[in-house]
C-alpha cells in the first residue's frame, strides 16, 4: 500500500465535499471500493471503504477533527476499521493521541502539497455488534459505489 499519494489537482480543497471526492480517489488507488454518505444509526458516514470483507468508515474534516472523533464513535458498532481524515498543514498531537486511544486511523491531506498520507493505520475494531452490522450490510446494498 502507498504511504503517500499525490493526486492530480493538488489544489486546496475548500469544502468537505471536495475533500471527500479527493479522498475517494486516494482510497481507490489503495484498492478500496468506496461509497459516500452512508447512513448509520441516525447519521451518515462521509465514506465507507471496503476491501474484501473488511469495512472501513471514514469521517473527513477540514477543521473540526474533534467532531469527527465524536462521529466515529457511532461507527464502532459496525466498522472493522475507523478513520479520521483531515486536510491541514500539520496533524495535531492531540488528534493523534485521541485517535490512537480509540484505535482509529488518521489520513492526512497536506494543504500545501495536496498529498494524502496515512499518519496512523487503524486497529481492528473489536466493538462490532453483529445485528447492527447486518442492518448496515442490507442498507449498503442500495448505495452505488463512488469508485
Amino acid at each position: 500500500m502507498n504511504a503517500t499519494c499525490e493526486l492530480a489537482g493538488g489544489d486546496l480543497v475548500k469544502t468537505e465535499l471536495e475533500m471527500v471526492s479527493k479522498l475517494t480517489e486516494f482510497l481507490s488507488l489503495e484498492g478500496y471500493r468506496v461509497r459516500q454518505e452512508v447512513p448509520n444509526m441516525g447519521q451518515s458516514a462521509d465514506l465507507v471503504a471496503t476491501r474484501g470483507r473488511w469495512v472501513t468508515f471514514i469521517e473527513a474534516k477540514l477543521k473540526d477533527w474533534k467532531r469527527a472523533i465524536q462521529q466515529c464513535r457511532t461507527h464502532e458498532q459496525v466498522a472493522d476499521f475507523i478513520c479520521v481524515a483531515v486536510a491541514s498543514v500539520s496533524v495535531s498531537d492531540s488528534l493523534v493521541q485521541q485517535a490512537q486511544e480509540r484505535g482509529y486511523g488518521i489520513i492526512h491531506r497536506d494543504k500545501t502539497s495536496g498529498a494524502f498520507r496515512w499518519v496512523t493505520r487503524p486497529a481492528v475494531n473489536g466493538r462490532v455488534w453483529p445485528p447492527q452490522r447486518q442492518r448496515l450490510r442490507k442498507s449498503m446494498r442500495g448505495i452505488q459505489y463512488a469508485r
